[in-house]
């Protein structure tokens, strides 16, 4: 946008409407052919309208008798009124099919946003870049629900532009050249003002978004206990303040030069206007066009003039909207092929799985987080994951869960079954995970704990899951039972306490009924009989899956039937509880003296 030009402009902005056209096309043909043939309508009304007023304007003004004239005119002034009236039927039906086809648009390219999100592989977040690249296909998406109704403005003011020039030209070929440098100034002046829009929405970026992030954090209920508990108002209020400060001032220094751009721009081209009317006035007076004829070119510059106010105007909308479209369409052809596809073999419930040379570096990191693991996980077994911050824990899960590919040559099997081969959605079918960070969806309990998967069985294995975690008897409290919404801010919602929630998220995994479970600091939130209600289901079904459990308390880990230390991305030592404490330096050994000694 810094490096725009009259020439760079023009020529992204076919770029732009064909990319609309692209996207209008997608999600409904009918209304895009509706509209460009309404506005073809529009513009032969256009020109049959001028041609018309030309023909009428002669009788009209030459006959001595102005009934005479007027009779003359009649049939000529009758077309230019039903050409009239066509061509704003068309624009109108143009607008209806306009208002149709916006938030048709507007959802395709959102949803397409949020699909691909949702599919492509874990790997692409960690890439440096991606969450720039997201929020600006974002904006993209945004834009998408006024693309439709910008690009048919511009479309309809180049049309009645060319019918006007027609007319114009046919008139006399020098009304056509006076018209089009009237252009230049008003091109100039838009390509700069947006350039300044540009600059200023630039520098403002990182203001305004950071601001839109505070907001949310600012007014949610989530954090109003500790904000007012903690006097935090006085500095979070002035510190939002300067943000919109900051925003405020880089708009007002941008108004400045905005405003005298316009005004040179406006000038210019109201001197080139006033050279078109002193080229009528002497055409007319050198008798090389008729008075009849500068009346037509009167109506016709003036229908031109709204033309070109338009052209412009929508040209620069326009030429914004392809920068941002660009930006979408970049964000979905680099993450497309980023997407969980990686083979097509169907991944049973497995027996075992097993971890060979098991190893992950993240994007843009030089060090591994995981080093060259190898270890096998039974059906029947609970095995518990300890560690520090740090050690691993996390990416090892998203080995076990298929949620990432190992690298440099490793493998994680499960059963004879390579994840690096296997059909991702195959795989997830049969992992149950709760992570450290789960989510409190604005549903009804009922969603929250099936999130649409096996509905055929009815209520009884909801109620089911929620009676195993210790949730039943919450869930029947609530005013519409499973049928309740979850969400305070919603009106009519209700909401849960943090280790209810906890609950839930681990209902939702148990509901499942996983061949492989995955929990992740599942009790964190809990109190001790939620906690105890969790482990008890954990040991009571662990011969139908694999489980792995992850956590820092150690007196949960008593429980399990295999434990597995983790450190620096390595394997330090497994075995059961008993031998780990029993062993001299063993890290699960200092961590429960630790946790004695609290």
């Amino acid at each position: 946008m810094e490096d725009a030009t009259l020439w760079e402009m023009a020529r992204r902005i076919p770029q732009a409407l064909a990319e609309t056209a692209r996207l209008a096309w997608s999600v409904d043909r009918r209304m895009v052919i509706t509209i460009m043939v309404c506005q073809l309508l529009s513009g032969v009304g256009t020109f049959v309208m001028l041609t018309s007023v030309s023909h009428a304007l002669g009788p009209l003004l030459g006959a001595d008798d102005p009934r005479a004239g007027l009779h003359a005119a009649w049939p000529a002034l009758s077309t230019a009124v039903v050409a009239m009236a066509g061509g704003a039927a068309a624009w109108i039906l143009a607008d209806w099919a306009t208002r149709r086809l916006n938030p048709q648009i507007a959802a395709a390219a959102d949803l397409t946003m949020i699909d691909l999100h949702m599919r492509v592989e874990l790997c692409a977040y960690d890439q440096a870049g991606f969450k720039d690249a997201s929020q600006a296909a974002e904006i993209g998406s945004m834009r998408a629900v006024d693309l439709a109704d910008d690009a048919k403005t511009l479309t309809q003011g180049l049309v009645q532009l060319v019918s006007a020039a027609s007319v114009l030209t046919s008139l006399h070929p020098l009304l056509l050249v006076v018209l089009m440098l009237s252009v230049i100034p008003r091109g100039l002046g838009g390509v700069i003002a947006a350039r300044i829009d540009y600059r200023t929405h630039d520098r403002t970026l990182s203001a305004r978004n950071v601001r839109s992030m505070m907001r949310w954090w600012l007014t949610t209920s989530e954090l109003a206990d500790e904000l007012r508990a903690n006097t935090m108002r006085s500095y979070l209020h002035y510190w939002y303040r300067s943000m919109c400060e900051r925003v405020v001032g880089r708009e007002l220094e941008g108004s400045r030069p905005y405003l005298l751009v316009t005004l040179l721009a406006a000038s210019l081209s109201g001197l080139f206007t006033v050279g078109m009317w002193a080229s009528l006035a002497g055409l007319v007076l050198a008798g090389a066009m008729s008075t009849a004829a500068a009346g037509t070119a009167i109506v016709a510059s003036q229908t031109s003039g709204r033309a070109l106010n338009s052209l412009v105007r929508y040209s620069a909308v326009m030429f914004h909207h392809g920068l941002y479209l660009h930006d979408y369409y970049a964000f979905i052809a680099a993450y497309q092929s980023m997407t969980a596809k990686r083979g097509n073999a169907q991944a049973e419930a497995p027996h075992e799985v097993t971890l060979e040379d098991a190893s992950y570096t993240y994007p843009g990191e030089d060090k591994p987080a995981l080093h060259s693991v190898s270890l096998t996980l039974r059906r029947g077994m609970v095995v518990a994951l300890v560690g520090e911050n740090g050690a691993g824990k996390s990416t090892l899960v998203r080995l076990l869960a298929g949620l990432t590919v190992a690298d440099n040559g490793g493998r994680v099997l499960w059963d004879d079954t390579d994840l690096a081969t296997a059909d991702a959605e195959s795989v997830w079918q049969h992992v149950g995970l709760v992570p450290q960070r789960y989510g409190r969806w604005p549903l009804a309990a009922r969603e929250n704990i099936t999130l649409g998967q096996h509905r055929e069985h009815g209520d009884d294995r909801v109620w089911d899951a929620a009676d195993r975690v210790g949730m039943g008897d919450v869930l029947r409290e609530l005013p519409d039972r499973l049928s309740t919404l979850l969400a305070r801010s919603v009106w009519g919602g209700h909401e849960l306490s943090g280790g209810q929630w906890q609950r839930i998220a681990c209902a939702r995994a148990l509901y499942r009924q996983p061949a492989v479970l995955i929990l992740d600091e599942p009790t964190s939130e809990m109190d001790p009989r939620g906690e105890h209600a969790v482990f008890h289901q954990l040991r009571e079904r662990k011969e139908d899956r694999i489980t792995l459990v992850v956590t820092h308390r150690l007196d949960n880990v008593r429980l399990a039937d295999w434990v597995i230390a983790l450190e620096g991305g390595r394997i330090r030592e497994q075995g059961t509880f008993d031998q780990l404490i029993a062993t001299e330096g063993s890290l699960v050994g200092e961590l429960y003296a630790l946790a004695q000694d609290r």
